[in-house]
């Protein structure tokens, strides 16, 4: 380790080009890597899915749910089946055991539900099974129109939310964008008894017909000199208009008489209840997710620039919300104001105690860790997300530990009227043992985070990464790059570059005389409190050993006792509050619609009129200094929501 010191005290030019590789690649690293709230995976569980159209719950349960469970139950690597029956569809969820191929576990229950799938009712639809994946919308967009009384407005609502989601699924940035809510539309045929007795017609017989005329098949090929050409045969209908032009029965005249010459047919939806409003409006919801290969911030960015420019037919209205890119520029700002503000007080902090230069290295190791890091991020497949940030805060405070130690030990053996040179290696090398011990430590601690199984491992696998990282960078930068800048000798510079730093930095004469008055102020303060107050107290509590042992044991005793008490709660995620605010209203399965509308208005109706009042509070405590409180808010709604 003396022979690599040595190298790097020696070799400053090749350890600073290394500093500003790491820098240059850091900075590249953050700027291409993808960014979004949580990391995206997939869950140890596989979700199976059956629409039951009409059915009850029971008739679900007995139907669906029970088939399926008997088919994967026997498989081997499950280790949970949790089945859900509602009203119209089941849901089984089998959750797996991590040790288990989730990939040919998935292929084994598709095959296992295959083979039950004939035994399930006759109208059950066709079932879907797949892997949950944790994935997060990035935004939402509301298209907002003022009166919806008719079909024909739902249908030109409809008509304009599929028109803008086509247009937001343009944007390069976006592969995903679906309308939430939406009935699926539906195409209402209409024929009077009467009609049918005059015409000796049955509907079974109309839909056969409907069946047979609506289609579109392969008619073959056929060959010419200038190649093959493909045949088909085309009568396929999409809406209501052309569904009408399809023939139902033929005169002996030769007149055709049409469907819509014996009834009518209209473009309808489905009869679904669903109903959506915004603001108290009705609206559909665009919901725009985001994919592992999307940045989170960039789909923001292109989303609420399209709705700020797009123009939108008279009567209707955008609106962009549930915005989750807000929280990550809120953590990304939060942690450049943190590397800053930590820069600056351990610069000012040292540049007092210590020495300016000192100060300036030493500080410089907070970039290079965080830059550094940023590059394994990316190079093991990581992205910028509300987790990996947080590990970056909680690893500003404990990188720059080691430079510290580092460079006050090479500026206490310069103390001792040694040459710069050998005051930076022997101070390296008598404080490498003990700052390796703590940093190893530290990464020993975050070790077992890589081994946490399931879902909490997957979710935050980006942390010890990422905290690891830098404190291996702080590790090699506080024994390589630190001494190698601090090995040189306080000299006139002789150099042309030297001589030009010299003179481009004489404006700042003055502030280095503030520095240096300030630290002498500040050492002599220091010495006192050592002098009067530190070295008296250390001197009783190596002369009475078991007194500061038994303060650390009673420490912990009662540390343990107030958590066992329950005086201080264990809580290994505590609640906190959010900024939404939910309110729901559950009736029994078969309730009208009108009496669900009802209350929801009921709700929205409170909660706008308690946003207005809060709203008026924040103006006038605005006008007064003062801030709003959000506990009184939260009252508020509370009290006004039934």
């Amino acid at each position: 380790m003396l022979s690599a010191v040595r190298w790097a005290v020696r070799n400053i030019p090749g350890i600073n080009i290394m500093i500003v590789a790491v820098l240059v690649t850091g900075a590249t690293a953050f700027l291409s890597m993808r960014r979004e709230v949580f990391p995206e995976f997939q869950l140890d569980a596989i979700l199976i899915q059956v629409p039951y159209p009409g059915a009850n719950p029971e008739e679900v349960e007995v139907g669906i749910c029970q088939k399926i469970e008997e088919g994967i139950q026997s498989l081997s690597g499950i280790k949970r089946i949790v089945s859900i029956a509602q009203e119209g569809a089941g849901f089984t969820i089998a959750e797996l055991q991590s040790s288990t191929d989730v990939q040919s576990l998935l292929a084994d229950i598709r095959s296992e539900i295959d083979r039950v799938a004939p035994f399930f009712p006759e109208t059950a639809e066709q079932h879907n099974v797949e892997q949950i994946t944790f994935r997060q919308p990035a935004i939402r967009v509301a298209v907002i129109t003022d009166r919806l009384d008719t079909v024909q407005q739902e249908l030109d609502l409809r008509q304009v939310a599929e028109r803008i989601r086509e247009q937001l699924i343009e944007l390069p940035v976006v592969s995903q964008a679906e309308i939430m809510g939406a009935k699926p539309y539906q195409i209402d045929v209409e024929i009077s008894q009467q009609t049918l007795q005059q015409y000796g017609l049955t509907l079974g017989q109309i839909a056969q017909i409907l069946r047979r005329e609506n289609v579109e098949l392969p008619g073959g090929q056929m060959r010419v000199d200038g190649g093959e050409i493909l045949l088909r045969g085309k009568n396929r209908r999409d809406t209501g208009d052309e569904i009408a032009q399809l023939p139902l029965l033929s005169k002996s005249s030769g007149a055709v008489l049409t469907l819509g010459d014996l009834g009518k047919v209209r473009d309808e939806f489905d009869d679904v209840v669903s109903l959506s409003r915004v603001n108290g409006l009705p609206a559909l919801v665009i919901n725009i997710e985001r994919t592992s290969q999307e940045d989170l911030l960039k789909i923001s960015d292109a989303v609420q620039e399209l709705a700020a420019t797009l123009e939108v037919p008279a009567g209707y209205q955008l609106r962009v919300w549930d915005d989750t890119s807000i929280d990550v520029r809120d953590r990304i700002r939060m942690l450049k104001n943190n590397g800053v503000q930590g820069l600056l007080l351990v610069f000012v902090v040292l540049a007092i105690f210590l020495d300016l230069r000192l100060a300036f290295w030493v500080a410089l190791g907070i970039p290079i860790c965080v830059l550094g890091a940023g590059g394994v991020l990316l190079l093991t497949g990581q992205t910028l997300n509300m987790l990996s940030m947080f590990a970056f805060l909680m690893a500003l405070g404990i990188v720059v530990d080691d430079a510290i130690v580092v460079g006050e030990n090479i500026y206490t053996h310069r103390l001792m009227e040694k040459t710069f040179y050998q005051a930076s290696i022997d101070g390296v090398l008598e404080v490498l043992p003990s700052v390796t011990s703590a940093v190893m430590t530290t990464v020993v601690a975050m070790m077992p985070l890589f081994f946490v199984a399931g879902v909490m491992g997957k979710f935050i696998a980006v942390m010890p990464v990422a905290i690891i990282a830098m404190l291996g960078f702080s590790l090699l930068e506080s024994f390589f790059a630190l001494p190698g800048h601090l090995a040189h000798e306080n000299d006139r510079p002789k150099s042309v570059a030297g001589r030009l730093l010299q003179l481009v930095s004489w404006p700042l004469k003055p502030l280095l005389w503030l520095f240096h008055a300030i630290s002498l102020r500040a050492e002599r303060a220091l010495e006192w409190v050592a002098e009067r107050i530190y070295r008296p107290a250390l001197s009783f509590c190596l002369s009475y050993p078991t007194v500061p042992i038994a303060i650390a044991i009673a420490l912990l005793v009662t540390a343990v006792s107030l958590t066992r008490s329950g005086v201080v709660p264990f809580n290994a995620f505590p609640k906190l509050d959010g900024n939404r605010i939910l309110a729901k209203i559950t009736y029994p399965d078969g309730t009208a619609a009108e009496v669900t509308d009802q209350a929801t208005r009921v709700m929205e109706t409170a909660i706008l009129q308690i946003t207005e009042e809060v709203y008026q509070k924040d103006l006038l405590l605005a006008g007064r200094g003062q801030g709003a409180g959000s506990a009184a808010a939260m009252r508020l709604v509370a009290d006004a929501v039934p």
